[in-house]
């Protein structure tokens, strides 16, 4: 692998976001990441806080957690991707990692595809792997079971997915055989082979991965070996059906969602609706008169 592919593991990552008409409250999520979180200090690998303004004033009016909401969303788009790109056939799935990020990735699969009947999980650790199993195979009523080795897992999945915080290609495209829908959450877990090989390729907006360039597709961009072509759509457009997922079972489908700024907001001010019509939370205040108008 080039050099140039190999990125930190830890980062703050700001998100701001708005509604085109402004109906939906402009906001920032910052999101950390801390990959040793979970093994020096008991803490999650990934951290975020979310901050709504009023549409119109633009005055703060809620501060959130954003961990839970951004470790949803992510694997609620996987969800929704796997609706187009997985194989009509899907009864298995492989994950990458066994952190909160997969058990999400999990549970979206298993309520877009009712049919899924097993999952394999690989991680470095086979300790946390086994755990995964246990909770998952009991909170999804659902075979969930410690793989033995990457490329058992790979073998194993009619989807396979990424959740690491791998600074190196753990999916190779000579591994995977034809059908399988490969879904990448960012970083290099795969490598430029897949990105060529396969058949159909969607991220959640190329435009903002291509500035962000933090995962295999946008340095390929960036190093010339891709161009905009390589992209066949956006999950917007699937979802609008615009343009087309998987068109037969014996295509390679690849998804790319490093997440959106876009989706947080989404969530947050549907969570922040609820909390004000069920009385959730407590009132902070800023200032008794502002200081300076």
């Amino acid at each position: 692998m080039s050099p140039t592919l190999k990125r930190r593991r830890d980062a703050s990552t700001p998100c701001p976001a708005t509604s085109a008409d402004g109906s939906t409250c402009p906001a920032s999520s910052g999101i950390g990441s801390g990959p040793q979180n979970p093994f020096k200090y008991g803490l999650p690998r990934g951290s975020a806080v979310i901050v709504l303004n009023d549409p119109e004033t633009k005055v703060p009016i809620a501060i959130m957690d954003g961990t839970l909401i951004s470790a949803i969303r992510t694997g609620a788009v996987t969800g929704v991707c796997a609706k187009y790109m997985a194989p009509s056939r899907s009864k298995t799935v492989g994950l990458f990692g066994a952190g909160p990020q997969c058990k999400t990735q999990l549970m979206a699969l298993k309520a877009s595809l009712p049919q899924l009947e097993k999952a394999y999980v690989y991680d470095p650790s086979r300790e946390r792997a086994e755990k995964f199993a246990a909770e998952m195979s009991q909170k999804l009523n659902m075979d969930v079971q410690a793989a033995s080795d990457r490329l058992a897992t790979i073998e194993s999945g009619d989807i396979l997915v990424t959740a690491t915080t791998a600074t190196e290609p753990i999916i190779h495209g000579a591994e995977i055989k034809k059908g399988v829908y490969v879904a990448h959450l960012g970083n290099n877990e795969v490598d430029e082979g897949l990105i060529l090989r396969a058949d159909k390729v969607v991220i959640d907006d190329w435009e903002t991965d291509k500035h962000r360039m933090d995962d295999t597709m946008a340095y390929m961009f960036r190093d010339g070996k891709i161009d905009d072509s390589r992209i066949d759509a956006s999950v917007s457009d699937l979802v609008a059906r615009r343009k087309s997922g998987r068109d037969n079972d014996d295509q390679l489908t690849y998804t790319c969602n490093v997440g959106l700024g876009l989706y947080d907001v989404a969530i947050a001010a549907r969570v922040y609706q609820y909390a004000k019509e069920n009385g959730i939370g407590q009132k902070l205040k800023l200032w008794d008169e502002p200081i300076m108008v």
